[in-house]
C-alpha cells in the first residue's frame, strides 16, 4: 500500500470513528423529541387536524432517522462475542411477530413455515434478530399491495439449516445483482445502503452464508445457510478459553 493510500485509509478510519460518535450523541436529543411527540399524540383529540397530521409526519420521520442511526451504529460497532445456544425457529417467530403489523398495513400476506425440528445454534440472538428483521423489511418494501412473503426453515443434511424468505415483489435488476452487498449501495430513496452489507457481515461472524436469487418483475429469494455443528464447536472452544 502506498503512502497516499495509507493516509487515505487512516482518514476513513478516523471519519468512521467521528461519525459513530456523532450518531451516538444524536440519540439523546432525538429521544426528547420523540417523548414530546408521543405526548402530543396522546392528546390528539385536543389538537386541530392539521397539527395531528404534522405530529404523525414528524413521528414517521423520527422513526426513519432512528432506523438510519441503528444501521450506522451496527456497521461501526466492535465485534463483541455474545454467542449462546438459541432457537433459530424461535428468533424467526419473534421477527415475524414484530414485522407482521407492517405487512398487514400494505395488505401483504406473510406465511411462516418452520421446520418441526427445534434447530439450536450458538449465535448472538440480537444480531440474528436484526438480520431477520432487515430481510423481512426488504421483502415488505419490495412487494406491492396484496403481495405475499414466505418465510421458512428447513434442514440440509445433518448439520446445516437453511433460513429462507421469498417474496413476489419487484425483484432485482440483473445489472444490480453484483452490487447489493456492497457498502453504501442502495436503490432506495432514503436508504443508507448498509442493510444487506451489515447482514452479510453479521452472518459471516457466525460462519453463516447469505445469498439470493431474483428475477426482475417476479420476486426475490434470500437464504441463509447455517453450519450448526461448526458454530457449536467454536462456542465450546471460546468457552474453554474463557
Amino acid at each position: 500500500m502506498s503512502t497516499v493510500d495509507t493516509v487515505q485509509d487512516d482518514k476513513l478510519k478516523l471519519l468512521g470513528k467521528l461519525s459513530a460518535s456523532l450518531v451516538h450523541d444524536l440519540r439523546n436529543p432525538l429521544s426528547v423529541i420523540k417523548l414530546n411527540l408521543d405526548y402530543l399524540k396522546m392528546v390528539e383529540n385536543e389538537l386541530p387536524s392539521e397539527a395531528n397530521e404534522s405530529v404523525v409526519v414528524c413521528l414517521d420521520a423520527l422513526e426513519r432517522i432512528q432506523y438510519l442511526i441503528d444501521d450506522i451504529l451496527t456497521f461501526t460497532r466492535k465485534n463483541f462475542n455474545d454467542k449462546k445456544a438459541c432457537s433459530i425457529n424461535g428468533i424467526t417467530k419473534s421477527a415475524y411477530d414484530i414485522m407482521r403489523t407492517n405487512a398487514e398495513r400494505k395488505n401483504i400476506k406473510m406465511v411462516l413455515q418452520l421446520d418441526p425440528s427445534d434447530f439450536v445454534g450458538y449465535y448472538d440472538k440480537s444480531k440474528l434478530l436484526q438480520v431477520f428483521i432487515n430481510l423481512i423489511t426488504n421483502a415488505i418494501e419490495s412487494c406491492n399491495t396484496n403481495g405475499e412473503i414466505k418465510i421458512k426453515t428447513y434442514s440440509e443434511g445433518a448439520n446445516y439449516l437453511i433460513w429462507e424468505i421469498r417474496d413476489n415483489g419487484i425483484g432485482i435488476r440483473e445489472e444490480n445483482k453484483g452490487k447489493i452487498f456492497q457498502d453504501f449501495y442502495t436503490n432506495k430513496e432514503k436508504g443508507t445502503g448498509l442493510g444487506l452489507s451489515v447482514c452479510k457481515m453479521l452472518l459471516e461472524e457466525s460462519n453463516a452464508v447469505l445469498d439470493f436469487e431474483s428475477t426482475y418483475g417476479a420476486g426475490t429469494r434470500f437464504f441463509i445457510k447455517f453450519n450448526l455443528l461448526l458454530e457449536k464447536e467454536n462456542a465450546e472452544i471460546q468457552n474453554t478459553n474463557h
